[in-house]
Order: structure tokens, then sequence, then C-alpha cells
């Protein structure tokens, strides 16, 4: 039986060689000096725009678009910022000294800041830590902010990881969950209450795995299933040719598949249901760039090396665009370069052909890496004549969470310092327990 053992093990071990030596060799064959390029400037983003000032009440809080709209600042900008700083150390950019500074000073901030049961408003001013006139309370925006502070906490650990704690232990998770229909609610102001559901997948799977895993107010493995049935119910696309199957978002936004997964390692587990989000996320990029492909008779800005339909910039403002299959896309020609590099992890190949052909535009580039997105037209004007009227078209603003998700899923395509580092973390090991992951 031992034999037996041992020569499975061996067998196992051959064949990982074997698959990083292909994924190492695949590397060299592609050109990555663009995504190296991004990689960088998108980590500057993170750290440059944001508030350096120690003695201001927003220390470390970092900007939600740069140069436009200076007060304003994004709760999640800063959650992905605090995650950038260990890859930030350990890739030689600033010193250990110059990343514990910074973290440590932010978390002083976060603890600081206004909260609702411990929730956090998604927009805060810069300067004074203040909400934003309007903003909610968003559990989303607190959620990513807590999984960046958890690369951080597991980073540098110490006082640094109790100043974490501290601020996941005073989360509520149970006060946005409905009561009569166990879901999570989408978001909450106190002018208005609470609206919408989380009622789909979406980019809000680390949201039950960060609930299921609090020390205070922890959650059941309920809400989660429920979602995942409706989803599997109204959600589910089949592909006919491959007999392949996967749930997609409502939208179709490529974000939706990836700001979860930036921080929950899922390549190697799935659920009660056996499901496997990593493969779904894989499964639902293809049928998206198929999607875009199929669709650049329609517009210029679409080719099989510019895609990415998700949330950003656009010629008429800021939309949620998506790429099927959804229950209700919009798009307009509007690409946002971040969406496909962030894909790096689910194709490899299209993501890194996409970065390549980006750095040849030159009204996209700058001192930040990419800017937010673009737009060159209908092919037809008469197709859409309002987008005709003001394009070609190219975003002057960097958005923070833009350059963030860009910037973990390049790191962890390179090193998985993010995913590493989250996974590690006790809380996060027992909510993926209660969920039922194995």
């Amino acid at each position: 039986m031992n034999k037996t053992k041992k020569i499975f093990t061996t067998l196992i071990l051959v064949l990982i060689s074997i698959v990083l030596v292909s994924c190492k060799n695949n590397q060299k064959e592609l050109n990555l000096d663009v995504i190296k390029e991004e990689h960088r400037l998108s980590f500057n983003y993170l750290w440059e725009a944001a508030n350096t000032n120690k003695e201001s009440n927003g220390y470390g809080l970092v900007r939600d678009r740069y140069p436009g709209n200076p007060s304003l600042s994004s709760v999640a900008a800063v959650g992905f910022a605090l995650a950038a700083i260990p890859a930030a150390v350990e890739n030689g950019w600033i010193s250990y000294e110059e990343g514990f500074e910074r973290v440590d000073g932010t978390l002083d901030t976060l603890l600081k800041l206004e909260r609702t049961e411990g929730f956090y408003y998604h927009f805060v001013n810069i300067s004074t830590g203040l909400r934003s006139p309007g903003s909610e309370v968003s559990i989303i925006d607190t959620g990513l902010m807590l999984a960046g502070a958890i690369v951080a906490g597991e980073y540098f650990e110490g006082e640094v990881l109790d100043k974490v704690n501290e601020i996941y232990d005073d989360i509520n998770w149970n006060f946005y969950i409905n009561p009569n229909t166990n879901m999570f609610y989408m978001g909450y102001s106190p002018e208005h209450g609470f609206s919408g559901a989380w009622d789909h997948v979406s980019e809000q799977l680390i949201l039950y795995v960060l609930a299921a895993g609090s020390k205070t107010y922890p959650t059941d493995r309920s809400m989660y299933y429920k979602m995942k049935d409706i989803s599997n119910r109204s959600y589910t696309y089949h592909n006919q040719e491959t007999d392949e199957s996967f749930i997609y978002t409502y939208n179709g936004s490529l974000f939706q598949y990836q700001f979860s997964h930036a921080f929950v390692d899922f390549r190697n587990m799935v659920d009660l249901d056996l499901t496997n989000w990593f493969e779904n996320s894989i499964l639902a990029t293809k049928a998206h760039y198929n999607y875009v492909i199929e669709e650049s008779h329609k517009y210029k800005t679409y080719s099989e090396n510019s895609w990415g339909l998700s949330a950003g910039d656009g010629p008429t403002g800021y939309l949620a665009f998506g790429g099927g299959p959804a229950k209700n896309n919009v798009h307009n020609g509007t690409i946002t370069p971040y969406a496909a590099l962030a894909s790096i992890n689910y194709l490899e190949k299209e993501a890194v052909n996409a970065a390549n052909h980006y750095k040849e535009i030159e009204e996209l580039w700058g001192e930040y890496g990419f800017k937010d997105s673009y737009n060159l037209g209908p092919n037809d004007d008469s197709y859409n004549p309002i987008i005709a009227s003001v394009t070609p078209w190219y975003a002057s603003d960097y958005i923070g969470i833009d350059k963030g998700i860009t910037f973990l899923m390049i790191e962890n395509y390179f090193s998985k310092i993010i995913w590493n580092n989250f996974m590690k973390n006790e809380n996060v090991i027992n909510g993926l327990e209660v969920l039922g992951f194995n």
C-alpha cells in the first residue's frame, strides 16, 4: 500500500513539474513587457494618488480617480492599495519600513472613519475622511477594503493584524441581511434605508466568505446557497458545442468575474455542489471574448486584441458595460483595457496580446499606464448616431479600483502573493469551511 502511495505521489509531482515548465515556457514566448510596465505603473497610482499627509484625518486614503475629482476617495481603492503594498515590498519598489508605515497609518485612519454597524461609506473626502454627500454605506466596498487589509495584515503581522481584526470584528454582517429573503441587500443609506439584493452571482462572492468567517457576527452557509440556487436556475449558460456550462452575471461586466477572485484563490476548490468558481470565470471570460469578436462588425474598437466590456468611463458617462451572456448587458463600443488585463489568469495569451495592442494607442497611455477606456465609434454611423457624434473618444482619467484590480490580478499571475496572504488568514479559512468549500 505504501509503495502504491509513493508511486502515486511521484506521478503527481512529475505532472506538476511538467505543468510548471510548460507555464514558464509559455511566459517566455509571450512578450510581457507591457504587462510588466502596466503592473508597476498601476502600483504607482495606488501609492502616489493617496493622501500622504500624516497629520491629515485622511492619511492613506486613495483617490477614486485622477486627475479628475481630487477630493474623492474610494474605500475599495484603499483596500486594493493595502493589498498591493506587500507585493511592492517584495518587488523591491518600496522598503519594508515604507510599506509598514503606510499600512499602519492607513488602518489608523480607517479605524477613525464614520461607520454604520461596522460598514464604511463607499466614497469619503480624501482630506477629512468624512462621508461624500449622498454616498451609500456599501457592503461590497467594505468587503473589498477588508480583503485588502487582511492581505496587508497577514504580511506585516503583529499590531497591523490586530488593527485589521478590530475592523473585521466591528462589522455586523447580519445587519445587511434581508430577514425576509435571507440575502444580502445591495445598498443602504441612512436617508433611504436598504435597497436592492445580491440575489445572483456577481462580484460579491467574497462577502459570503468574510461573513461566514467572522468571529463576532458570523453567518451560516444558507445565504450563499440560496443566492447560488437562484443563479443556477436563472443565470446558467450551456455551450452546446463544448457541452460546458457556467453561471453568468446580470449585466456581463468583466469586473464581476474578477474582484472576489483577486483575493480568494478559487483555483483548486469546489463547494458542496462541486462548483469551481475559477473555472466558471474562465468559461465566462472566454464567452465574453467571443461575444466582443462577434459584435466587432458594429464597433471599430472591438477586435480579437481589443476586448473587455466592464464598468468604466465612456463618451456618454460612467456605465457598467457588459458582454454576453447576460440578462441585460449594455455596450456602445467602449472598451476598458483593465478588464482584459485583469483576465490574465483566465485567458493569458489574449490578455497579453490586448495589452500590447493598447500600448500602440498613444492617447490611451500616460503616467500611470493605461487610462480607463476608449471608443473609436460605430462602423456605420447610422447604427449609433449619438456615439458616432462624440467619437473617437479617449478617457482622460485613471480610476482607482480599475488600476487596483489590474495590479492585483497581474501580481497573482507573477507571484500569487495576494492569494497566498489572503488564504492563510484564519477567518478566511473558517469562512470557506463554513460554506463547504473543499
